[in-house]
């Protein structure tokens, strides 16, 4: 929204943020409830990356998966159950400023066991996405 509304609409940072504020209370009321509910939770944050970071051009993504469905199982980042932190090798995956990191663990969400897979950063080339890829299971 930040990168939309700066660059195709000329509304202001401030303007952006006071526009998302104003209906975080229907979002408190209306969204977040439903998500105790969910079996997946998709989450758009801002990169954690780089310090102060206010264009949002940069994001982290969280993957929030339920533990203990009969019809799915979660994601797992080398390991599963283990907590993982990885900066993939700069040989392998190009990646420019600020870099791309990941992160799995087991977690509690609204009191659910869940599996949670986070990606900050970026990489330039999506054919080499396939790298990342063969560390999922």
């Amino acid at each position: 929204k930040l990168q939309r509304d700066m660059a195709e609409r000329g509304h202001s940072l401030e303007s952006i943020k006071a526009s998302i504020e104003a209906r975080k209370p229907d979002f408190d009321a209306y969204i977040d409830p439903q998500k105790k509910y969910a079996d997946t939770v998709i989450e758009v944050l801002p990169t954690q990356l780089i310090p102060g970071d206010n264009e949002g051009k940069v994001l982290r993504v969280r993957l929030i998966m339920k533990e203990g469905l009969k019809y799915f199982k979660p994601v797992y980042l080398f390991d599963e159950g283990s907590t993982i932190n990885w900066i993939p090798c700069g040989r392998k995956l190009t990646c420019s400023y600020p870099g791309i990191k990941f992160f799995y663990c087991p977690d509690s969400y609204f009191s659910n066991e869940v599996s949670m897979l986070e990606m900050d950063g970026q990489f330039d080339r999506l054919e080499e996405l396939i790298y990342v890829e063969s560390h999922l299971s």
